[in-house]
């Protein structure tokens, strides 16, 4: 393990009393086969777990995968435990109930896109929730957050088709927001590029959404295209 200093460009002076002056960084775990922590980022702070997902890799059989890891950062030396799981191409990700982790499913060519339920006790059972939108398949379902009314809100880009292992898209690209309890499902924002994080504000009245669109999924840039703009939208209307 090592301590770097690191920097920040900081754009709300808010933002310094959570890094401090002099910020470090503190590389706790590493996989050199393949970049194990590439999103999701799930913490439970009852047992010190992080779920991760990695980037994309090439599995035994030579199609694309994406591995899920446990990260058990209550022990000396931390642990990692790479999780068997049915989720395809999972990606980001967020706590769900008391002991969930809800992922998002970017999908194959085989096995659909949408929003996975999975237990963060062993053997890690999942179970796919929602996969389309009245009938259409989600694209590559690439984050999400939870309100606390219940409702789950999510990005929908088409980088799974774009990176070869997803079928051509038969929606837009889009954000959803879907109600577990009633069934309800609709499009809360559109026009997007690539629409891909997603968080809201701390009193959960407005929300915010990056969009990526100058770099697509094949690695081609477009710098007439955007990049990184954060799209606020007001929940109150």
């Amino acid at each position: 393990m090592s301590n770097n200093a690191i920097s920040f460009t900081t754009h709300d002076q808010r933002f310094m009393a959570i890094v401090g002056s002099s910020p470090t960084a503190e590389l706790l775990a590493e996989n050199k086969d393949y970049p194990f922590a590439h999103e999701a980022g799930v913490f439970f702070p009852g047992t010190s777990n992080l779920f991760v997902t990695s980037n994309r890799c090439i599995g035994p059989n030579g199609l694309q995968k994406v591995h899920i890891t446990r990260v058990d950062l209550s022990k000396t030396p931390i642990t990692c435990e790479e999780i068997a799981t049915e989720i395809p191409m999972g990606n980001g990700g967020i706590n769900y109930d008391k002991d969930y982790v809800l992922f998002c499913a970017q999908g194959t060519m085989t096995e659909p896109s949408g929003l996975y339920r999975m237990s963060t006790i062993a053997p890690y059972k999942s179970e796919l929730l929602k996969d389309d939108f009245h009938g259409r398949p989600f694209n590559s379902v690439n984050d999400v957050v939870v309100h606390t009314d219940g409702s789950i809100w999510f990005t929908d880009p088409i980088y799974g088709s774009e990176q070869g292992y997803r079928p051509s898209p038969r929606l837009p690209n889009q954000v959803y927001r879907w109600c577990p309890n009633t069934g309800a499902i609709r499009v809360v924002a559109d026009g997007f590029g690539r629409p891909n994080g997603i968080c809201f504000s701390p009193d959960e009245q407005v929300i915010y959404i990056t969009d990526t669109d100058r770099v697509h999924g094949d690695g081609s840039i477009d710098d007439q295209r955007v990049s990184s703009v954060l799209v606020k939208c007001d929940l109150l209307g």
